[in-house]
């Protein structure tokens, strides 16, 4: 837990802030584990990327939160991860989703 150098119940809403914070951020990697996991197995090595992006802004998040710099650059990994999960994800559902032409036999 950080000391805030806060005293009083402001001392204590800053501690429980940071117990809930911290339940939060594991739940978010969580999350992110479980997403990646389900990511792998529908389109293969390449959400890889994006989950280790994400992982590593979970680990920064942890203890930097929203605080320039660490905290900024952290909200920054966030958006690359999920913008790589998703281009990951979405190339493969175009190609799945690739409109069939048939051409009419000559009569």
């Amino acid at each position: 837990m950080v000391d805030h150098g806060v005293r009083g119940a402001a001392g204590r809403l800053f501690a429980a802030g940071d117990e809930l914070g911290r339940a939060g951020v594991y739940g978010l990697a969580l999350a992110v584990l479980a997403t990646s996991a389900l990511l792998w197995r529908r389109h293969g090595v390449r959400v890889l990327p994006g989950a280790v992006v994400l992982l590593a802004a979970c680990w920064s998040f942890w203890d930097s939160h929203i605080f320039w710099p660490r905290g900024v650059l952290t909200m920054l990994g966030f958006a690359l991860g999920f913008a790589l999960l998703t281009v990951a994800s979405s190339a493969s559902e175009a190609d799945r989703t690739a409109p069939v032409v048939e051409v009419p036999a000559n009569p």
